[in-house]
């Protein structure tokens, strides 16, 4: 299908009125050899690259098999203004009895094979943050046949804040729905990361129990877009992945038009050394996009007053594009500045609608 490409428009009021360090390369950028960052070079990098992952996260267990509790058929407020058939409620039980409620969206008319997954950014005093932008997103899934997934980040959203302390005699959490609690967690027998992969993984895994999935596709919004980047990595049955405002890589964190922003408990290097050790973020990008037919794209918003701003991604941008070329894949940033909101612009959620529309390359043969 041949579709028009959104173009983004700047904002030029929001630009004139912000410094040069919104448009112009940061210094943190300056002398970094970003080809040497990516350490990921050929097909068995990337196989043995994913292994080890997947081993680090789930100890040697393996991607999750399993699937969530279902109740079909429920009411869920936060999304009723959507066009679907019906809401299915997914519950699913984790480690130290933290629970993970999502819902999965059917489409009027159901296109078999397909499957789009929203992951939401951090709620709002706990509540769910499903306004005009996200559902945006959810209903452009649904207009195209696909069943959709809306998953709230651990302990924000729709998902309870109540779990067992790591061990007795533990200190309970000044902030318990504070991602930071999780670091009482992470041993060398389990990590905490899993508490944000897991209801992905196994959401997936009960629609792939209704019928093989043909295209797989992943939409994920500040931190939100963390699990989006970690998820396509390490399940590679993810074709497309669209990550909206949520990663840097490290050398550009101190960035000052950033304030700067190091990211939450899950984006910091020293919260789990052993994992990013692994794959540093311009890994995880290519470990994403990597495999026929395989694409990432990174959205970020130029004027966001709070996650990830300016022009900094031009330093890496095309490296980490030409060697997810080289190694079958595709890999792209989009810079919105059509706006100076931390939010899913219009144009995010046009380009959803284009990727979705346009007819995906054929897989190579290997």
């Amino acid at each position: 299908m041949s579709v028009a490409r959104p173009r983004p428009v700047v904002d030029a009021a929001i630009e004139a009125s912000r410094g040069p360090e919104w448009r112009t390369m940061p210094a943190e950028s300056v002398g970094v050899d970003v080809d040497r960052l990516i350490t990921i070079r050929s097909g068995h990098d990337v196989t043995e690259r994913r292994r080890r992952l997947v081993d680090h996260l789930w100890k040697h267990a393996g991607l999750p098999s399993s699937t969530p509790s279902i109740d079909a058929g429920v009411t869920v407020p936060e999304l009723d203004s959507l066009s679907r058939s019906r809401i299915d409620r997914a519950t699913l039980s984790m480690a130290h009895a933290l629970k993970s409620t999502s819902y999965l969206v059917h489409p009027r008319r159901p296109v078999p094979g397909r499957l789009g997954i929203f992951l939401a950014g951090h709620g709002n005093a706990r509540k769910p943050v499903y306004h005009r932008p996200q559902l945006a997103a959810m209903q452009t899934f649904l207009d195209r046949g696909y069943r959709v997934a809306a998953i709230d980040m651990p302990l924000q959203g729709w998902n309870p804040a109540d779990m067992e302390l790591p061990t007795p005699g533990a200190t309970a959490p000044v902030d318990p729905a504070s991602h930071e609690r999780f670091a009482q967690y992470e041993t060398p027998d389990f990590s905490a990361a899993t508490y944000f992969l897991d209801p992905v993984v196994t959401l997936l895994n009960h629609a792939a129990r209704a019928g093989r999935l043909t295209d797989v596709v992943t939409f994920g919004f500040s931190g939100g877009a963390w699990t989006t980047v970690m998820h396509a990595a390490v399940d590679p049955r993810v074709r497309l992945s669209i990550q909206v405002a949520g990663t840097w890589p490290f050398f550009l964190r101190p960035h000052p038009a950033a304030h700067p922003n190091f990211g939450d408990w899950e984006q910091r290097r020293e919260s789990m050394p052993g994992l990013y050790d692994i794959a540093g973020y311009l890994d995880l990008y290519v470990l994403g996009a990597t495999g026929g037919g395989r694409r990432q794209l990174q959205i970020l918003n130029r004027f966001d007053p709070s996650c990830f701003p300016g022009v900094g991604h031009r330093s890496y941008a095309q490296p980490v594009r030409d060697r997810a070329a080289l190694l079958g894949g595709d890999w792209e940033v989009i810079d919105d500045a059509t706006h100076g909101k931390h939010q899913i612009s219009d144009h995010a959620v046009a380009m959803l609608a284009y990727e979705l529309d346009r007819q995906p390359d054929p897989p190579e043969e290997r």
